[in-house]
């Protein structure tokens, strides 16, 4: 089964009892035995509800829900995850694991149970556009046998939710303006579909790793790094659990940038590697194989991070992030294919260079199918001391990135003098400043990437594909637009609205061909797929690769 996914660990059982991995001429000396962790790390094999943040163990979630159910019981009434339980059963704490499998509320024959789901109808999901009841967040709904108190729980789609604080306020405030309502307990779970859920033959190791995000830049030096270490710790904070894979075998920078009380990577009798752990984040990097950075040939690489990926404990995981390294090269496509990924964040300097680069990166992805859903730029300004805001290096490669490919989100981080040297101290600006105004841009990313990861893995966006019955058109759907009845468009029509060659204001014509030629009337696309909800990537005879907004698409004439 190892050997399957990870053609590059020896067969051989007396080396890999002994800790010695071979990928051809490179070897890694691991240790084999199995180390009782200290008290700041975390086995990876343990489904305990703590999370262990330096010296301290925190019990954040489920021990609120406990007290809070018991308050309940002690109260005179029981909300219960099933009916028709044992009173010895209904006692039992209600947790992510035994709501997720409960039907979704939508209505309930009792009169007092729907006039609260009418109430909770006026709660509306800000990224769906739909009310909490309809998007099926309601799991157990309970009134006490007094009348008078309401106990319910919502399944969010992921634990770091940015508005569950505000659904947690609402719901109780709509809820108490019944009458006869005197006390509303919401307890707050999640469930997030997992990446792997369609992947049958995934590695075991990746088998609870609900989402997969890459962290890119396709050019060196821009701060994806700092951005990948910062978000990470960001989406811990606001409650999730997240491990970082650090892709760039030639220069890993995590051993850098943090600091985990035990610095190597340990590989188990069975020849899974156990990640290091710090601050709650699991992570693995070339870096802490104790082989510094590698020098070896391009297929060498992508078997030795493919490996690394794939035979590593991960755990339940709501997101793992891959630090790519630079360029659009081997390592990047078989991360691609070996793994789902959900979500790219695209990093970049305002100079013109950069955005060339972070241009070929964006149309990497469209062809993996992996949308980009935010836009970093380092280094975008800095405050001097008149007070004044300057741009040093221009305006304008984050935003031309977003207008060219209508990626929805664009954070502009200034020069800070803290962010380079948290990540040269092992401690990352987001940890040891957690509410200064870096933080806060980080934890902007981190609700946009939740977000929109939200919005992707509901299936609810736009779509186009090619229609066997007319060809040379694309058939689009786009919920707002013509009824959310499909509609045709040509082909040619989609070639001539590409906007890269304005966006990089260069002399390229969407109405020529890479041939040279004009873009003929009856030109047909090759393959159309879907990129997340805001784009479609269109492959055209010439060999060209279109990344099309729906945004331009809604634009044009129809069929």
């Amino acid at each position: 089964q190892k050997d399957k996914y990870n053609p590059y660990f020896t067969r051989d059982r007396k080396r890999r009892m002994s800790g010695t991995v071979t990928c051809s001429s490179f070897v890694a000396t691991t240790t084999t035995t199995t180390r009782s962790f200290s008290s700041n790390t975390a086995s990876s094999s343990s489904s305990s509800s703590s999370v262990v943040r330096g010296n301290h163990q925190h019990y954040p979630k489920t021990n609120q829900r406990r007290r809070r159910m018991k308050r309940m019981e002690g109260g005179g009434f029981e909300a219960r995850a099933t009916m028709g339980t044992t009173k010895e059963e209904d006692k039992a704490v209600m947790t992510d694991e035994n709501t997720s499998s409960l039907p979704a509320i939508f209505s309930s024959t009792n009169e007092k149970e729907q006039q609260v789901l009418e109430c909770l109808k006026n709660v509306i999901d800000p990224d769906f556009g739909e009310n909490i009841v309809n998007c099926g967040f309601v799991k157990v709904l309970k009134v006490s046998e007094s009348g008078k108190d309401v106990a319910l729980v919502l399944e969010l789609t992921t634990p770091a939710c940015p508005v569950k604080d505000e659904f947690n306020r609402l719901s109780k405030e709509f809820v108490k303006r019944l009458e006869w309502v005197d006390d509303v307990d919401v307890i707050m779970t999640a469930s997030p579909k997992s990446a792997m859920a369609d992947v049958p033959e995934a590695p075991p190791g990746l088998r609870g790793v609900k989402n997969i995000i890459a962290i890119s830049s396709c050019k060196g030096g821009v701060g994806k790094s700092t951005t990948c270490v910062n978000l990470a710790m960001t989406l811990a904070q606001m409650g999730a659990k997240v491990g970082i894979f650090d892709a760039d075998v030639y220069g890993p920078s995590l051993p850098t940038m943090i600091t985990p009380a035990f610095d190597k990577l340990e590989m188990k009798e069975d020849g899974t590697i156990t990640p290091v752990e710090y601050e709650g984040v699991k992570v693995v990097s070339f870096g802490y194989a104790g082989q510094g950075s590698a020098i070896m040939r391009g297929p060498m690489v992508s078997g030795l991070v493919n490996q690394l990926l794939t035979t590593s404990e991960w755990g339940e995981l709501d997101y793992l992030l891959l630090d790519m390294p630079p360029g659009t090269g081997d390592i990047h496509l078989t991360l691609g294919q070996v793994v789902p990924i959900t979500a790219a964040v695209v990093v970049t300097t305002p100079q013109r260079l950069a955005f060339i680069d972070v241009d070929k990166g964006v149309r990497m992805f469209a062809k993996l199918e992996v949308p980009c859903v935010a836009v970093v730029e380092n280094m975008s300004t800095f405050t001097g001391d008149d007070g004044k805001v300057y741009r040093p290096f221009g305006r304008g490669s984050g935003k031309s990135i977003c207008e060219a490919y209508d990626i929805p989100h664009l954070i502009e981080m200034p020069i800070e003098p803290g962010l380079s040297s948290g990540g040269d101290s092992g401690t990352p600006l987001s940890l040891s400043d957690p509410t200064g105004p870096i933080a806060a841009l980080y934890q902007d990313i981190g609700a946009c990437v939740v977000r929109e990861v939200a919005k992707i893995n509901s299936g609810r966006g736009p779509t186009a594909a090619l229609d066997p019955d007319r060809r040379g058109c694309l058939k689009v759907q786009i919920s707002d637009v013509n009824d959310g009845l499909p509609f045709y468009v040509s082909g040619s029509s989609v070639r001539k609205s590409d906007q890269s060659a304005r966006a990089k204001n260069s002399d390229e014509s969407p109405d020529i061909l890479l041939t040279g030629e004009r873009v003929p009337d009856d030109l047909e696309p090759v393959s159309v797929a879907t990129v997340g909800n805001y784009a479609v990537s269109v492959t055209w005879p010439d060999g060209f690769s279109q990344v099309a907004p729906f945004r331009v698409l809604r634009t044009l004439p129809r069929l």
